[in-house]
């Protein structure tokens, strides 16, 4: 038999026959010490001199070339990666062992073998006979343990814990009071209240007073019956209705009802800095559901998501269609809409159109008109929803827009501009907005911003009027290629000395050519007077 190098008879030497002498645990077993502990602890230390002549003997064997019967040459030491070569952790306990975990759902048992120091990997997670999820499980002590993530060191017997009972279907997310399903916008408590309340088979009673929840709200009874039940907390008395919810309050809410198992493989991709937007929620929720396509067949028509967005079937199964007021038909009509005030436009396909122009308005991803400026956009969308209604066409609407700026603000001196600059109107509108007074660049800028915010495509100028070329501004829509004027401040002051009659609202440059209207550098330059040379 040919045999290799000393080297390695001495490392199998080492390897199969190094004992550890017994004596010393035995004497130390008798002074109420552990004996097993004692000679694992023992192994663990002469471990060493084991690994360091190991890595020795392989390092000598590599530089000499020597090549086992049949096989390949030894890799040398210095091309083994770091991690190959560092040193292995030492375990709590030898490897090989294995104990039986055994879980009672209902009275019948299933049973899984775990490796010492590991954790069970087929827990049941639902509850078929009682149409529920198992979220919880109790040792033979009566507690409730996470089984989880406790390491296994003996034979264990757990009791299943079952939640309530869930309608195990759709139409569990309420649509917005306008019939959109807002897919984008976070997931928030009240969301989330009125989300699992819509699961639950049989529902929870008692009533818990809170602070910023008014018994009018659409999430009173899901949110105060919750709470009641302890499936959700208040922070001092207050439940936050409109607050994104954290993970960490969505684990808790969600399992209540499901797996925690389950939970945690739903919620992967959720952070407390990245809450879940409520198309987002509703993929979570459906995959707890084990929800398919087949329920796609009768899913409510919502125009703001179409079925090109990403989870686009999610929503249609988790989503509760409310009474879209302003739909005539099957589907939304093309053209601009004005929903709470907000302007969007519906392609004709009957979704609305999103992170696109339509002329120089922007829709947004949501598909809601953006002028880039929040706060001047929720101003928009309050003053056309407090002056317009769904009965109006478009011009009646402009009309309502213009009257709203020149009979509600009042005239200051303010900040003057040269002629064709621009990037003043957002600025300026929200001046007028916030204050209620400015001169005429900001009538202009807000009756702009709301012409804006209900489809036209207006433009500001800043220029010159009157044979004085006094600075000035007014707002610009084109309708069949003719350009026409709105100068709502003017009209304003014609008002105050009591001419009700001249109108500065939608006329041609011929019909106030009296007003020398300049809108451009060049066109200032071409009306200036000669001067003598």
């Amino acid at each position: 038999m040919k045999t290799g190098p000393p080297g390695i008879a001495f490392l199998q030497n080492m390897r199969y026959n190094y004992n550890i002498p017994a004596a010393a645990c035995q004497i130390r077993s008798h002074r109420g010490g552990n004996s097993e502990e004692c000679m694992r602890k023992k192994a663990n230390k002469e471990r060493l001199p084991l690994l360091f002549a190991a890595l020795l003997g392989a390092l000598l064997l590599s530089n000499c070339g020597y090549r086992p019967e049949g096989g390949e040459a030894v890799q040398p030491l210095s091309d083994v990666p770091a991690a190959a070569a560092a040193l292995p952790e030492e375990t709590a306990a030898p490897q090989g062992k294995t104990y039986t975990v055994t879980y009672r759902v209902n009275g019948a048992e299933t049973t899984e073998l775990v490796a010492e120091g590991g954790s069970v990997q087929n827990a049941p997670e639902f509850m078929a006979s009682e149409n529920c999820a198992i979220v919880a499980w109790k040792n033979a002590n009566g507690t409730k343990v996470d089984i989880r993530t406790a390491p296994v060191y003996a034979d264990a017997v757990y009791e299943a814990v079952p939640g309530p009972a869930l309608r195990r279907e759709g139409a569990y997310i309420a649509a917005g009071n306008d019939g959109l399903f807002h897919p984008l916008d976070k997931f928030t408590r009240s969301d989330a209240a009125r989300a699992v309340y819509a699961l639950l088979d049989t529902k929870p009673t008692g009533e818990t007073f809170l602070k910023d929840v008014t018994t009018h709200a659409k999430c009173y009874t899901a949110a105060t019956t919750l709470v009641t039940a302890g499936y959700m907390t208040l922070n001092e008395g207050r439940f936050y209705p409109d607050v994104a919810i954290t993970r960490a309050d969505l684990a808790a809410l969600l399992e209540k009802v499901f797996s925690p198992a389950a939970v945690e493989r739903a919620l992967a991709g959720m952070t407390d800095e990245t809450p879940f937007t409520r198309a987002e929620a509703a993929a979570a929720i459906n995959a707890l559901l084990e929800l398919d396509t087949a329920g796609l067949a009768n899913a409510p028509y919502f125009p703001d998501v179409a079925p090109s967005m990403e989870n686009y079937a999610a929503v249609e199964l988790a989503g509760q269609s409310g009474t879209i007021s302003w739909l005539t038909g099957d589907r939304a009509e093309p053209g601009f809409l004005n929903l709470d005030g907000y302007l969007y436009c519906v392609g004709d396909d009957g979704y609305f159109l999103r992170d696109t122009m339509v002329g120089t308005l922007y829709f947004d991803i949501s598909g809601r008109y953006t002028s880039g400026d929040d706060a001047l956009d929720t101003f928009v969308a309050d003053i056309v929803d407090a002056n317009t209604n769904a009965s109006m066409t478009r011009e009646e609407m402009l009309r309502a827009v213009y009257e709203y700026v020149r009979d509600h603000y009042l005239y200051l001196k303010r900040s003057l501009y040269e002629v064709g600059e621009t990037g003043w109107e957002i600025p300026e509108a929200l001046l007028m907005f916030q204050s209620g007074k400015g001169n005429c660049y900001n009538f202009t800028a807000a009756f702009w911003s709301l012409a804006r915010g209900i489809g036209f495509d207006a433009v500001c100028y800043s220029g010159l009027v009157g044979v004085g070329r006094d600075p000035h501004s007014w707002v610009e829509i084109t309708f069949d290629g003719v350009p026409y004027v709105f100068d709502v401040e003017t009209e304003m002051s014609y008002r105050l000395v009591n001419d009700y009659i001249t109108s500065m609202y939608w006329k041609t440059y011929e019909e106030v050519a009296a007003w020398s209207y300049v809108r451009t550098p060049e066109e200032a330059a071409a009306a200036a007077p000669e001067t003598a040379g």
